[in-house]
């Protein structure tokens, strides 16, 4: 089905000016897959004319984006695309989301201009005015977008620079939990990847990050909050900080709990981070990126991801949509 779409896009394209996006606060799978699809477009669909809109960087990919600009100091990593000049593109490709209210770019809702996703997120089906639906790829069973893009370079054998080899393999390290939520295929790739030009333990040491001292603190004040929920054979683990959420979920993970939920809240709005256990997803079949998607749709904001890591943000109620996400939690686990 993959190769069908991936024909169908290549048809599509042709001859167009095409608008390359991703979501807000851009992590690593977002800005690899960005970066590697131009490069593809531009070697493969020769006729088209393809632009980079980058929205607001996360630090980490900021990082990581300087330490491997001076690796690779003849490619160019910061294209950008005036964005006052969006009525000129014929086709908007929003790679690692397909929630439009993830999407920075101004008036996306009501442009006229016809949009195609390409994400590995749970698949939303939001009845978006301008997106083709039928031209979509959108595949759960990725763990980052980044192999998407890699499948697609290698359907249409399209040879990879080693920076574009270096940016998938860091992508689907990052977005694979360095393996915990991929798969064989997932490895497959990273080996077919790799060569004697591009060495494993350099690509680990460039995605390492020193840890902050806010960060610090931040983890050691979640612990200090942190409430214990006894569910069946299950742990459930929720606190709050003023920042770095998803991190605080994941060691919540590490320190023994089956569940982590964290919480930020804000002056104007809130964001919650969770995370779970593979095989608890595998046993029990809970997918907190369905949950989290389901509540956002009931009570407001905008929710989504995997089943072991999702996220949501949002305005109001903050409260109540915490106790229907632990609810729904529970719902799963005790069945």
């Amino acid at each position: 089905m993959l190769n069908s779409k991936f024909e169908d896009l290549k048809l599509f394209l042709k001859g167009k000016k095409i608008l390359i996006t991703t979501h807000d606060l851009v992590d690593i799978d977002g800005l690899a897959s960005c970066l590697v699809l131009i490069f593809f477009l531009n070697r493969f669909i020769s006729s088209a004319d393809v632009h980079l809109f980058l929205p607001d960087i996360s630090n980490s990919t900021r990082n990581f984006r300087d330490k491997i600009a001076k690796k690779f100091p003849k490619t160019n990593f910061s294209l950008e695309y005036d964005i006052d000049l969006i009525d000129l593109i014929d086709i908007i490709l929003i790679l690692d989301t397909n929630n439009l209210d993830q999407v920075t770019i101004p008036g996306i809702n009501s442009l006229e201009i016809p949009i195609i996703f390409i994400d590995h997120h749970l698949n939303l089906k939001k009845n978006y005015k301008s997106n083709i639906a039928s031209m979509n790829i959108i595949d759960d069973k990725f763990s980052s977008t980044a192999e998407i893009i890699y499948e697609l370079c290698e359907y249409f054998n399209v040879e990879l620079t080693l920076p574009n080899k270096y940016l998938l393999i860091a992508a689907i390290l990052t977005d694979s939990g360095f393996f915990k939520h991929g798969n064989n295929d997932t490895i497959l790739r990273i080996s077919k990847l790799l060569s004697n030009q591009l060495e494993y333990q350099e690509i680990l040491s460039t995605l390492k990050i020193n840890k902050t001292i806010p960060e610090k603190i931040a983890k050691m004040k979640a612990l200090q909050r942190v409430q214990l929920i006894h569910e069946g054979n299950w742990l459930i683990g929720i606190t709050n900080v003023g920042s770095f959420e998803a991190t605080v979920a994941s060691l919540l993970i590490k320190i023994g709990f089956d569940v982590g939920v964290v919480y930020s809240e804000k002056k104007s709005d809130y964001r919650i981070s969770t995370r779970a256990k593979k095989n608890l997803c595998l046993k029990t079949g809970l997918h907190l990126g369905k949950i989290l998607e389901e509540v956002s749709e009931e009570c407001g904001g905008s929710g989504g991801g995997h089943d072991g890591a999702a996220s949501l943000n949002g305005k109001s109620d903050l409260e109540i949509i915490i106790e229907k996400i632990l609810d729904r939690i529970k719902q799963v686990l005790n069945k």
